[in-house]
C-alpha cells in the first residue's frame, strides 16, 4: 500500500509539472555566450562548414495586401440583346473579388525549432506613414517550402518584429550569441535575400558598435544602438542575419546609409541582445515590457554621463531619491556616456528590477538603488503640462474613482491646462474609449479634440487643441 501511494504521489507531481510547463509559452532559443577566437594563429581559409549550419535558418519574407477588383459579368450576345431592348434582367452580375498584391520583400531568421522568426517591423508594415500592417506574411524556408506566418508582435521603436511559422516538422534555427562581446574588427557575415535574388552571404568586419542618434528608424523615442558593418547589405536584406565567425546570430540587419540606395559599406544591424528582449517579452508575456525610470535627460558637456533635467513625481526615480541636476554615470554595471546610452540601458532592463545607479551630485559620487517601473504606466509627453497614469488600485482609491469607471488619470498638472486638474479621469477622446496611454496617443488628432472626462463624481465634455 505504501509503495502504491508513492507511485500516485509521483504521478501527481509529474502531472502538475507538465501542466505548469504548458500553461505558459516557453521560448526554446539556443544561446552561446562564449567569446570568439581572436588569436592570430587560427586563420580560416573557408567558413563554409560554419555557414552551412547557420544559413538554412535565414528565410525570405514576402508580404501581400488584398485589394478588391470588379470583374465583369459574362453572358452571350442574345441575352445581352434581350436585356437591353426588352428589359430582361441581367443574368450575370459583375463580381467583386479580393486579389492578393505583393507589398514588399525582406528577410528573416528562425530562432527556435518550433518556428519563431525574427524580422524587421518595417518589413511587415504596409504603409510607413500610417503604420498599417500588411494583411499576409509568407515565409520561404527553402525553394519548395513556404508557409503563412502569423505576427506575434512588433516594436517600431527598435524595428523588431516576431513571426510564428506552424510547420509539421522541427525547423532549422540559429544559435544566438551575446552582442556585448563584440569588438571592432571581428569577422561577420550578412545573410539575406538582397534585391529578391535569393539567399546570399556577404562578408566583412564590425566597423563600429553602439552607433546611435542616426535617425534611421524615423520613430519618436526610438532606441538606436546599432552594430555597423562593411558586409554588403542591400534592399531585401532587412530582417536578415548578421552572423559571427562561429555562425551565431549577433544582429538583425536593418538599414544602410547610402546616397544611392545600394551598399557603400555602411550597414547597420540591431544587436541581438536588444532583439532577444523583444522576442522574449512577446512570446512569454504577450506584450512588450520595458523598464521605466521617470526622468527627462539632457546631454552634458562633461566627458561622460547624462544630466537629469526633470524628475517625474511619483515615478521610480522620484521614489529612489534622484534629483534634478544629478549626473547619471552608470546603469547597473554599464557605464553610460550619453542620453541615448542611458535610455537604452534602462529600456533593456525588466520592470521591477532593483537597479544600482551611479550618480554624481554636486561633484560627489554616490550609488542609489531604483526599482524600475513599467514603460507606459506613466506619461508626461502626451499632453503638455500634464502627467498621466494608468488606473490602478492605489490611485483609484486616492481619487475615489468608482470601480465601474475606466480611463487614464491626470496625476499632475502645471496649471497651463485648466481642464486637466489633478484627479481628472479621461474616459473618451473624440468618441473613442481610453484605457491606456497608447489609446490617448492613438486617438488624439491635430486641431480641436473632444474629451469626455470624470472629475469629482461628475462627467463632462472638455476640449483640447493640438497645433
Amino acid at each position: 500500500m505504501k509503495h502504491l501511494s508513492e507511485i500516485i504521489l509521483k504521478f501527481l507531481i509529474f502531472s502538475i509539472a507538465i501542466f505548469n510547463h504548458n500553461l505558459f509559452s516557453q521560448l526554446k532559443i539556443k544561446v552561446d555566450n562564449s567569446q570568439i577566437d581572436r588569436s592570430e594563429i587560427n586563420f580560416s581559409q573557408s567558413y563554409a562548414p560554419v555557414l552551412s549550419k547557420a544559413t538554412p535558418a535565414v528565410v525570405s519574407v514576402t508580404t501581400q495586401q488584398f485589394v478588391k477588383r470588379i470583374l465583369p459579368g459574362g453572358g452571350n450576345p442574345i441575352e445581352e440583346f434581350l436585356r437591353r431592348y426588352y428589359g430582361y434582367p441581367r443574368l450575370y452580375q459583375p463580381r467583386i473579388e479580393e486579389v492578393p498584391v505583393p507589398a514588399g520583400i525582406g528577410s528573416g531568421v528562425i530562432v527556435t525549432p518550433d518556428g519563431y522568426t525574427i524580422t524587421n517591423a518595417h518589413v511587415i508594415t504596409a504603409n510607413q506613414n500610417t503604420g498599417d500592417l500588411v494583411e499576409e506574411v509568407l515565409v520561404k524556408v527553402s525553394e519548395k517550402e513556404e508557409y503563412k506566418a502569423s505576427i506575434v508582435g512588433y516594436d517600431r521603436s527598435t524595428d523588431v518584429a516576431v513571426l510564428k511559422i506552424d510547420a509539421d516538422r522541427p525547423l532549422p534555427f540559429v544559435t544566438l550569441s551575446n552582442s556585448e562581446n563584440l569588438e571592432v574588427g571581428d569577422v561577420v557575415f550578412a545573410v539575406g535575400n538582397p534585391l529578391g535574388v535569393g539567399k546570399t552571404v556577404t562578408m566583412g568586419i564590425i566597423s563600429a558598435t553602439m552607433k546611435s542618434e542616426l535617425g534611421v528608424l524615423g520613430e519618436a523615442g526610438a532606441y538606436e544602438n546599432f552594430i555597423q558593418t562593411d558586409a554588403s547589405i542591400n534592399p531585401g536584406n532587412s530582417g536578415g542575419a548578421l552572423l559571427d565567425a562561429k555562425g551565431r546570430l549577433i544582429g538583425i540587419n536593418t538599414a544602410i546609409i547610402s546616397q544611392t540606395r545600394s551598399s557603400i559599406g555602411i550597414g547597420l544591424a540591431i544587436p541581438i541582445n536588444m532583439v532577444r528582449k523583444v522576442l522574449t517579452d512577446f512570446v512569454e508575456g504577450g506584450e512588450l515590457r520595458r523598464g521605466f525610470l521617470g526622468v527627462e535627460l539632457d546631454e552634458t558637456e562633461l566627458s561622460g554621463g547624462s544630466l537629469i533635467a526633470k524628475v517625474i513625481p511619483g515615478s521610480a526615480a522620484s521614489r529612489a531619491g534622484l534629483r534634478e541636476g544629478d549626473l547619471i554615470l552608470s546603469v547597473g554595471d554599464k557605464e553610460v556616456n550619453s542620453v541615448n546610452q542611458t535610455r537604452v540601458a534602462i529600456s533593456q532592463t525588466a520592470p521591477g528590477t532593483k537597479l544600482p545607479l551611479k550618480i554624481s551630485r554636486a561633484g560627489v559620487s554616490m550609488t542609489l538603488f531604483v526599482i524600475l517601473g513599467l514603460m507606459g504606466e506613466m506619461g508626461n509627453d502626451i499632453l503638455p503640462g500634464v502627467n498621466l497614469e494608468v488606473l490602478n488600485n492605489k490611485n483609484r482609491k486616492k481619487f475615489a474613482v468608482p470601480a465601474d469607471t475606466k480611463g487614464v488619470l491626470v496625476i499632475e498638472s502645471t496649471g497651463a491646462q485648466d481642464n486637466f486638474k489633478e484627479g481628472v479621469l479621461i474616459v473618451e477622446i473624440n468618441g473613442a474609449p481610453v484605457r491606456s496611454l497608447q489609446d490617448v496617443k492613438k486617438n488624439l488628432q491635430r486641431g480641436f479634440n473632444r474629451f469626455y472626462v470624470w472629475y469629482l463624481g461628475k462627467y463632462r465634455f472638455v476640449s483640447y487643441r493640438i497645433p
